[in-house]
């Protein structure tokens, strides 16, 4: 297909599975392959793209396909090249399948034309235009059904290899009264089951996790990140305390690098200290909020610390 390389579809997606096909073919994946350049075509139709898809029908043994497809690239040729050599290409293709083809004519007599008949070859409507015509179609077995408001499905199957082949419609059947419709493809639709009985459910349990409960959680978190800082820096207070005891161990002694190693040791121990003391208040608080902020509940039990003049105490408390 040398023709067809400087025809290629320009967008991403179209040349993406234009290349994808070409791959395929290489590898002898010849029906992947087809669908690939099948989708580039209808993405972008171009008559490189469309001169590939019809030398891979025809690889495929989808001859009939493969000739139309040769025509239709022939058309595009002619609109979009000026020497011409992709027409003439695609033109000299088709010419040559053309005396291979095998034709298969569904025959419907004027009589049994009756309203709402719908004749399909596999999944494919047939064109009223096509009743009685010689069609090309790709080797292969077929399908042949027919359907009508008020009478009997009809089916039948062919096989339509190297000789052509002609299906007759007979006299379809009127439809007995108990049969469903065909229209509806057969399916008879039953009456709806009674609807379940509603149940009620009761009010709903009070989630656990209050706000206050939340926000205890959050000061527990905080308390404990104060007390591990304030357990870093006291190590690091008493580390630093120990290198200015070897340095100066005399207490009177002036070393100024002791004399700052201490400075510093005492601001460690400073954070330290403060670290300790909010990481305890939030722990504190946050026992608090959790007891106190329990979800209300007709049998809650609350606890709550209480104060009074000479007395300190915690408040058991039910309610029923």
């Amino acid at each position: 297909m040398a023709f067809a390389g400087p025809a290629r579809a320009q967008s991403a997606e179209a040349e993406t599975l234009f290349r994808e096909g070409k791959r395929l073919m290489k590898q002898g994946q010849i029906a992947e392959a087809c669908d690939k350049l099948d989708a580039s075509d209808r993405l972008e139709p171009t008559a490189g793209t469309e001169l590939n898809l019809a030398d891979c029908r025809e690889q495929n043994g989808q001859l009939a396909t493969a000739w139309a497809t040769f025509v239709k690239a022939a058309a595009a040729a002619k609109r979009t090249d000026s020497d011409g050599r992709r027409e003439a290409e695609a033109r000299r293709r088709a010419a040559v399948l053309e005396p291979q083809l095998v034709y298969l004519t569904i025959a419907v007599p004027a009589d049994r034309r009756i309203d709402g008949l719908v004749i399909k070859r596999n999944a494919t409507v047939i064109d009223r235009a096509l009743w009685d015509q010689r069609v090309p179609v790709d080797p292969g077995d077929y399908k042949i059904s027919a359907q009508a408001p008020g009478y009997a499905p009809w089916t039948t199957s062919v096989a339509v290899k190297t000789k052509n082949k002609k299906v007759a419609l007979p006299v379809l059947e009127k439809r007995a009264d108990d049969l469903p419709d065909p229209a509806s493809d057969g399916v008879v639709t039953e009456p709806a089951p009674p609807d379940d009985p509603v149940v009620t459910a009761g009010p709903a349990e009070p989630s656990r996790f209050t706000g206050a409960r939340k926000l205890s959680i959050g000061l527990a978190v905080v308390g404990v990140a104060a007390i591990g800082l304030g357990v870093g820096f006291g190590r690091q207070a008493t580390s630093t305390e120990d290198q200015a005891d070897a340095i100066c161990p005399d207490l009177a002694c002036g070393e100024p690098h002791a004399v700052d190693l201490n400075a510093t040791a005492r601001s460690q121990a400073l954070v330290a200290n403060i670290g300790f003391a909010v990481g305890g208040a939030a722990i504190i608080g946050a026992a608090v909020l959790w007891f106190t902020g329990a979800p209300k509940s007709r049998e809650a039990l609350s606890i709550a610390p209480t104060l009074e003049p000479g007395r300190v105490g915690i408040r058991f408390a039910r309610a029923f």
